[in-house]
This record gives C-alpha cells, structure tokens and sequence, in this order.
C-alpha cells in the first residue's frame, strides 16, 4: 500500500464499503435494517460479523458485481479473472477447484435462492437493495454450503407507486453502461417492477497476434417482478435473465514469447510485454435465466413462507493457456457447462413468550454437465514431452518418414510432415446431485438485556458423478499415420536398424494414446460413482446489551461443506469439509458522535479442506494434472467496522480486517510438508472513503470516494518455489492491492435529472495473477488486472 493510501485510510479512519443501506438521517446515526438471521433486524442486534453495502452506494461508484466489490469487503476476495469460473474467499476459506463435482464453502445467495459458485454466480448486479456479507460459519439458516460465511444478494420488491429511472455512462475505451427501472401498480394489491442493465466496451488489451482487442465487456440482463399482496399475503413472482458474450481473458507471457524451463527466477514483468494469444477458439459466454416465486402468509400463530426457484445457465470458457502465439507452446483449453437447479423451502416463523423462533425444511436439486477440453499441437506434444523425457515423437516421425522417402524415392513418404498438427483431448462429466435439509433457529430472551440463541441444522447430501475421457481427436494426425502405416514405415525403420522394436511400439503406443485424459476404466464408457453425507450443524450465541446502545456477543459455531467429485480426476472425490469457529464481538452506537461500531475476534480450525491443485508436470509424460488435495487449516483474527455522520454533508465508514491463517496438517503434492506455514490469505486488508452531498447551483451535489487495500499475500515454501506467490520478486506477483473508485456527481433542482463522472481504478494499478499450466511448454503466463476506466453520466428519473 502506497504512503498516501495509508494515509487517507487513517485520516478517515474507516471506509466507504460499509455504506448504510439507509442513510437519509443526516444528524444521527443511520438505521440499517437486514435479514442475515431469516428475520428482519437492525444490524447493531445481530451478533454475527457482518458488513452491509448499500445497492445504490455500490451503483454509484461503477461496482457492477461482486468481483468489483470485494477490495470494499475486507476478508474477501473473488477472482473472476475468468467470468464463468470465479474463485471466492471469505476470511481466508474457498476453493480453487472450478469442476462441476464441488461446492465452494462461500454460500452465495440472492434473494435467500442459493446461486451456487460456476456460470450462474458472477452475474451483474440488477436493482440490488443491498449486499450482507456473512462472515464466519452459517450453516444453521443457509445450508451447507456456508462453511465460511455467506454474501446475500437483495433486490428491490414491486411497490404500489410509479416510479421510472434511467442512466447512461459513456466512457474510455468505448465503454457504455446503461440502466432502466419501471415500477408501476397495476390494481389494489399488484404492482410490477422492471429493471434492466447493459454494459460493454471495446476492451483494454490489443492481440498482437490478430490485431483484435481482448479484455472487453459484454452483459445484458434483465429482471422483472410481480408482487401480489392481499389480507397480510404477500407473493413475489421474479425472473431474472442475463446474456454474456466477450472474448477469453487477455493472457500475458512470463517468457517474452520464448520457450523456457528456468523457472521463476527468468521470468519477465508481463505488463511490459505486448498480448499475443494465438488460441482458437478464444471466447467466453453465458446465457442464464432464473425464476423465483416467494410467498409470506400468516398463520394463526406463526409466519409461513415458501421460496420456490429454478435457475438454468450455459456457459462457454475457451482461452489461451501459454500466454504467447509461438506454435512450439501451443496450449488452448475450453470448458463448457449447463447446469439446472431447482429449490423448495418452507419456513415457520414467530413469537412465542420469549422465545422468538425459526424452522424450517429445504430441498435442493441439481442436474449439471461439464466438458473440459485440451488443445495442443504435435509441435507443443513435442516441446513437452522433449522437457519431461528427451525425446520428441513427432519430430523423429518427421525425420524418419522424410529419410526413407528420400532413399525409397516415395514421394509422398518424403513430403511428409506431422509438425503442427491439432490434438483435442476432453473429459465429460454428469452430476445429479440431491440434498434435504430440516433446520431451526431460537433466540431466547432470557431477560430485557440478555439473549441466548440456539439453532442447528441436519443436511442429508445424495450425490451421483460420471466420468467419460475418448481417445484423442486428432483427424489430420490419424490420416498421415494411416499414410506412414499403408507405406511400412515402422517395419522399415526396423529393418534398415533406425529404430528397435521396441522403439518401433514405443513410437506407435504414443501417437495414438492420451496425455492427459488417460484413464482407462472411462475411455470407452462413462464411469460412474455416487456417495452421501449426513450432518448436523449446530450454533450457539448469547448476547447481552450493557446499555440500550452497546451490545456484547459471543458464539460457537460449525460449518459444513458436502463432499465432491474432482472433474478431471476419474473416481476422484472430496469427502466433507467441517468448520468450527469460536467468535467475540462488540457492537455499539455513539449516538451524540453519530458514529456506530462493530468489532470482532474469531478463531476457526477447518478440518480436510480439500482443494484440486495443479501439478506441473508428472513423471510420465510431463502434462499438468490435477490432483485432490486435503489440508487442515487454523486462523485467527479480528475485524472492525465503524461509520460516523461527521455533520448533514460529510459521512465517513470504514472496515479493518486482520488474519492469521496457517497450515495445521499438509504435505503439498511437490512433497513439501507445510505444517506451520501460511496459507496464502493476507494479514492485512482494509477500506477507507467518504460520502457527501451539499447544495449547489440551486441543485444537489454528490461525492463518493471508495478505497480497497489488500495486503500482501503469504508466501510459504510451496508457493515460492512455484512462483505464484513473490511480492518482491521481477514479478510481483501476491504484491499488495489497492483499488480506488469515485465519483463526482450533481443533481438538478427538481430532482428529475443529473450528470457526474464516475472513475474505477482512479490510480491506475494493475497487478499480476501467476498461472504455471503453461509451464509445461516452458510458457507459465498470467492474467493482469484492468487500467482505470472514467465515464461520464447522464440520469433521469420521474
């Protein structure tokens, strides 16, 4: 972090990611109203750590999704540097396994409708209220993919009154972002809410290779509502849907285009090197659709609701993955996914002496189908299994068909080349997976000051895998074999003393086999497996208010994350993952200061998180694999939160984050027991910013300025090594991050209209991520951060 960023971030001392979701009240302290714990409750009662950021906070500063979002999040990171595949943590806790076969241990939800963690949760942000962030275990009222907390999307519902909106932003690079809003009744009781979203622009990065731009944007989406309420019922019909079309994400060379082993210590700064990415295709998309319907009744002594929700999406990830356009690297891989989900939810709820309760059932199915494809060259097959064995299959085919040619006089023998020839393997996959669930949630008022809270949740998983890996494609390969065969190639060879037999077989075996998708026991029929868990979760809490404006909170709590089947592993699969976190906190108002506080202490042991874990290159043929690896993990921490209402102009909020996260048991697979050693989650992360809005030119102005920093990443002796963590190397790669958001804006006097500009990445930083897939070639690449991007605004409103 940069002197000035420090300093801003102590002059304000907290930031703006915390912005209230209510903040009119320009002289007290703003209530915030939120559902982390199925029941509607200011956040200073709620003794969960937790950080609220307002929809339209986030709007106006040009956060368009949770990947934009998550430098305003201390503890947070999510690493959509491929869209349809993110990567989310949450103190520390995710997953870096993108399979079908796996949950992600950060429960992602909109609208209480769990979104899961592939293609359908990374979608653009439409009319959102706000975003609570969950942190720490919150299996008993989510389920069981919460294991390290949860981030809950909510919209805005139908109201019964017109209401129509609108903005469009123009800015660099082509840019253009544009929203639309109608809210209108349509009888006593009914009303309908429209909202709609268009973002892209041209993108950043120039492909030297094609001359076509890379790093672009490309979203649409839309969702609509129908809200029917009569006599205390109240029903929400929702749909949401949201097209993404946009090129593979921009890889850059850590070689300079050139083959090289050497390793981290050779590489070059990538953001001093030009983009070539030479793969085909090279492209990302999503069609997604989503359809809720919420219902609230009351019975005699309780609240039912029911949350019915199915959600489809397809998906398409194709990308370069050697960071260069040299045909001696040649290294593409495409994923493609559909996934259907489909959810059923009934929850009891209500007040009964001092007992205020929660229960309910849940049902949870998924149908979900992933291919993964590699694509290399017989010229790349030959630069990795030179690396890996010395010899070069297809180069020495090359060389020997061309000989005998020459010495036999056969022609087509002696024009005869397999240099650069296409290889396609892939690996299908078929999950159906099931899970049942019965959960309930008490807070006992065991008097005016003190509350006990007691909740637990059974989870029954039934899942189902498939695992199906052809032989290789590879038809203009095949055909000139086929060639090399009709013209006695191998018994020649043999003959004239060139190869042996067993060379002769050796050559024959490695042409026609695979590399990478080899398994046997799946090549010619899909191989099934299937398992289930059971679990119970369970969390205790006491809270006391020492005074009507300070409260203090303990709780002990566990988490569960289902086991899993490792996509690209046949008969591989993750057993459960089991959490136990121990959490005290304070959360209090200095009403005469206009300042509310949060602060907190956690320490978590997380038992088998399992993760799948690129291997380099094995022992036979040099390819990187996948493998499934388990750890246990411990961290302890602590978090803070503060807002002021400094006067009716100026608000400052702000957030802290401090983790200590290391390995209780893990031995990675490069052998390296890392017992004692970090992680890799930061030490550090923090927001700093500040609002205002003040009279001006008859109208109103407004400023929102929004600081994220992300410390450093711990290094242990495995990720160094590898050189995918090296803050202070030729390739500062883990280095800390900071990210700046801003705008500056201004109202006309009726309120109908206004203009501003909004700049993302107001300083211009753009940092490196390490992939070493490509390493296998001597090409590892990586994936740079985008430059800063300013727009200017128009909006109109009724």
């Amino acid at each position: 972090m940069k002197p000035h960023a420090v300093s801003l971030a102590l002059t304000t001392t907290v930031a703006a990611a915390g912005v209230p979701a209510v903040c009119h009240a320009q002289d007290s302290v703003p209530v915030v109203m939120v559902t982390a714990q199925s029941r509607n409750q200011q956040i200073q009662n709620v003794p969960i750590a937790m950080q609220t950021l307002a929809g339209n906070a986030l709007k106006d500063v040009g956060v368009a999704n949770l990947a934009d979002m998550d430098a305003f999040v201390p503890g947070l990171t999510v690493d959509a540097l491929q869209s349809t595949r993110p990567l989310i943590f949450l103190r520390g806790v995710g997953t870096e396994d993108y399979g079908i076969g796996t949950d992600s241990p950060v429960g992602i939800y909109t609208d209480s409708v769990y979104v899961g963690k592939t293609g359908g949760a990374l979608l653009n942000f439409i009319d959102v209220k706000r975003i609570e962030v969950l942190k720490g275990p919150q299996g008993t009222l989510f389920g069981r993919n919460a294991a390290a907390g949860v981030i809950s999307i909510v919209t805005n519902d139908p109201v019964e009154r017109l209401e129509a909106s609108g903005l469009v932003r123009v800015g660099n690079r082509g840019a253009v972002h544009a929203e639309m809003l109608y809210n209108t009744p349509l009888a006593e009781g009914l009303a309908l809410r429209i909202a709609a979203i268009d973002q892209r622009d041209n993108g950043w990065a120039r492909n030297t290779f094609n001359g076509q731009r890379k790093g672009d944007d490309g979203v649409s989406g839309l969702r609509a509502a129908l809200r029917w309420r009569r006599d205390d019922t109240d029903a929400i019909l929702g749909w949401q849907h949201e097209v993404m079309r946009v090129s593979g994400p921009p890889v850059f060379s850590l070689t300079g285009g050139k083959i090289d082993f050497g390793g981290p210590s050779t590489w070059v700064d990538p953001r001093k090197q030009a983009l070539a990415n030479d793969a085909s295709p090279d492209a990302q998309s999503r069609t997604f659709d989503g359809v809720t319907l919420r219902v609230t009744t009351p019975l005699r002594h309780a609240t039912l609701s029911s949350i019915t929700a199915y959600r489809h999406f397809n998906t398409q990830n194709w990308q370069d993955n050697d960071g260069s356009a040299n045909p001696a690297a040649y290294i593409g891989i495409g994923n493609v996914e559909s996934n259907s989900t489909w959810q059923q939810e009934f929850k009891l709820s209500g007040q009964t002496g001092a007992l205020d309760w929660v229960g309910g059932v849940s049902a949870y199915r998924e149908r979900a189908v992933q291919a993964e494809k590699v694509d290399l060259t017989t010229l790349s097959l030959d630069t990795l299994i030179r690396h890996a064995a010395g010899s070069a299959p297809y180069a020495t085919l090359t060389s020997l068909a061309q000989g005998i040619g020459r010495a036999s006089g056969n022609g087509v023998l002696q024009g005869l080349s397999l240099a650069g020839l296409p290889w396609r393997e892939s690996i299908y996959d078929r999950g159906a997976y099931r899970a049942y669930a019965a959960y309930g949630d008490m807070l006992w008022h065991l008097d005016p000051v003190t509350n006990l809270t007691l909740g637990g949740r059974f989870t029954h998983d039934d899942k189902t895998f498939s695992w199906y890996n052809p032989p290789r494609t590879a038809t203009e390969l095949d055909a000139r074999l086929a060639v090399m065969r009709q013209a006695q190639l191998f018994p020649t060879a043999v003959a004239l003393k060139l190869l042996t037999p067993q060379q002769a077989a050796s050559l024959q075996a490695v042409v026609a086999r695979n590399v990478e998708f080899s398994n046997a026991v799946s090549s010619a029929t899909p191989f099934p497996a299937s398992r289930s868990w059971n679990n119970f979760s369970p969390r205790i809490v006491l809270d006391r208010h020492l005074t009507p404006d300070r409260m203090v909170y303990g709780s002990w709590s566990k988490g569960y994350l289902a086991g899993g089947f490792d996509a690209l592993g046949v008969n591989g699969y993750y057993d459960q993952e089991l959490v136990t976190n121990i959490e005290i906190g304070i959360k209090g108002q200095l009403r005469a200061l206009g300042v509310s506080y949060d602060a907190s202490i956690f320490h978590y042991d997380y038992t088998n998180l399992q993760s799948l874990i690129l291997v380099p290159g094995n022992a036979g043929a040099g390819v990187p694999s996948y493998q499934v690896v388990n750890s246990d993990q411990r961290a302890t921490g602590a978090e803070l939160n503060a807002q002021w209402t400094v006067n009716r102009i100026w608000r400052l909020n702000g957030a802290l984050a401090y983790l200590d996260q290391t390995y209780a048991n893990y031995v990675s697979p490069t052998g390296v027991r890392l017992d004692g050693q970090p992680v890799g989650a930061p030490r550090l992360s923090a927001t700093a910013g500040a609002t205002a809005r003040w009279p001006l030119w008859a109208g109103t102005a407004d400023f929102n300025l929004m600081l994220g920093y992300i410390g450093a990443r711990r290094c242990n002796a495995d990720t160094t090594a590898q050189g995918t963590c090296s803050p202070e190397g030729n390739v500062d790669t883990g280095a800390a991050r900071e990210k700046v958001d801003m705008r500056l804006g201004w109202s006309a006097p009726s309120g109908n209209w206004g203009v501003g500009v909004v700049v993302t990445n107001l300083t211009n930083r753009q940092y490196v991520t390490v992939s070493t897939l490509g390493a296998v070639v001597g090409s590892p690449y990586s994936y740079v951060s985008k430059p800063r991007t300013i727009a200017l605004e128009l909006r109109g409103a009724l």
